[in-house]
């Protein structure tokens, strides 16, 4: 992540905590670097591109919830990047890599929203790394949870 996109990334993070809330959809942005270009996407835009529901049980959620979000694939189509691991980083730099096995087998998404309200900081967000877990009992393992990063910073795709 260069430090441009870093302090981008804390700006956020400290808008977000002063707020209480989620910022205005125009301004909460993470980053998206392809090819060595980063692209900032918007809160509205990230809701504007979503274009899947997965409802699932997690480790750290009680129920069946609701998320919605960019699917990992439709992600890819929109940069015109056929294949590619996805490697995310949080704002407390945890990273992890999605492999691009994952996006064909288990179409991951990118969720902003969790039972239909826009997720805070507090609540996982802005984004929040989200698998099929309740549709693939193979899925519930170490491995793929830490994964599953959430408070997205920045998304970077990687050949």
């Amino acid at each position: 992540m260069n430090i441009s996109s870093k302090f981008s990334s804390w700006l956020c993070l400290i808008a977000l905590m002063l707020s209480g809330h989620a910022l205005a959809n125009d301004r909460l942005f993470f980053a998206l670097t392809n090819n060595g270009q980063t692209q900032h996407w918007t809160l509205s835009e990230m809701i504007d591109k979503a274009d899947m529901n997965i409802i699932t049980k997690t480790p750290w959620t009680e129920g069946l919830v609701t998320f919605r979000g960019v699917s990992s694939r439709h992600l890819l189509a929109l940069v015109d990047k056929p294949k590619a691991d996805i490697k995310v980083t949080a704002l407390n730099d945890y990273w992890a890599v999605i492999p691009y096995e994952d996006i064909v087998k288990y179409n991951p998404i990118f969720a902003v929203m969790q039972n239909e309200q826009v997720m805070s900081i507090r609540n996982k967000g802005p984004v929040w790394v989200i698998y099929p877990l309740s549709q693939h009992n193979e899925l519930n393992n170490e491995v793929l949870h830490s994964r599953m990063v959430w408070q997205v910073a920045s998304i970077e795709l990687q050949p």
